[in-house]
């Protein structure tokens, strides 16, 4: 079975299983609280501890946690694995590369530590942005490898002003190069905010004198907004010009 841990921080999850886990279990208890959760804030923590009196998971309960996994890989920002067992502990090595967030394993007698790292403040963060609400523009300037939570820090600037006035006129991104990506966790929330939000900006500027960089906005504008153009660094306030009239 499958048991809610309650005294959690609002953006954490965490379930205690023993005995045999169902897919009923999964039906009526994991489920329903992954998909509240999500009704609150767009990305879940789980706590799922394991311990000596977990026997295992019925085949169909099996299915329903791969069916989860699937449907919420880029919900989850970290999650937390306490066990002693090994076969659980293999698996989540075998596969947790796969998983676009933080994974950690500890052991049963850690669980405190599993509780304090899974309850972590978000990591800050390295990209800076300003909105300009009047202008309708959101300009980012990245200054090191992006995390997943940049991405929710920006939604929570603009979706209000975006539910109001349809959209943005535009964004501009000014980087001397591109940073990268912290963790898989990072890539997918970035894709994610791509494709919630590509269809509600009408034009995309990238200031940078980056080679590789310079040629996002030819595919930007291929598949992403309407209308997309490369600006080198010493021409930003063209940039903004250009972009503020979408």
């Amino acid at each position: 079975m499958l048991k809610r841990i309650i005294d959690l921080p609002d953006n954490v999850l965490g379930f205690t299983a023993s005995g045999e886990v169902t897919a009923d279990d999964y039906k009526s208890v994991l489920v329903p609280g992954i998909e509240k959760k999500l009704r609150e804030t767009k990305r879940v923590r789980l706590l799922y501890v394991l311990g000596d009196e977990f026997n295992g998971y019925t085949g169909a309960a099996a299915w329903e946690d791969a069916k989860i996994g699937l449907r919420h890989l880029t919900h989850f920002e970290r999650v937390a694995i306490v066990t002693d067992m090994d076969w659980i502990k293999k698996t989540v090595k075998a596969f947790g590369f796969a998983i676009p967030c933080e994974v950690r394993l500890f052991k049963n007698d850690a669980l405190q530590d599993a509780r304090e790292w899974i309850s972590q403040p978000p990591d800050a963060g390295t990209l800076e942005f300003d909105f300009l609400a009047e202008q309708s523009v959101l300009i980012l300037r990245p200054k090191g490898e992006l995390v997943a939570s940049d991405f929710e820090r920006v939604s929570d600037e603009i979706d209000a002003h975006i539910q109001t006035n349809q959209g943005l006129r535009g964004v501009m991104i000014v980087a001397a190069h591109f940073p990268g990506w912290d963790d898989l966790g990072a890539l997918a929330a970035h894709l994610q905010f791509v494709k919630e939000y590509r269809k509600q900006i009408h034009r995309l500027a990238l200031v940078t004198d980056d080679r590789l960089l310079s040629v996002v906005p030819t595919i930007a504008g291929h598949f992403i907004v309407s209308q997309a153009r490369h600006f080198a660094m010493n021409r930003e306030h063209e940039a903004l010009a250009w972009v503020s009239q979408g």
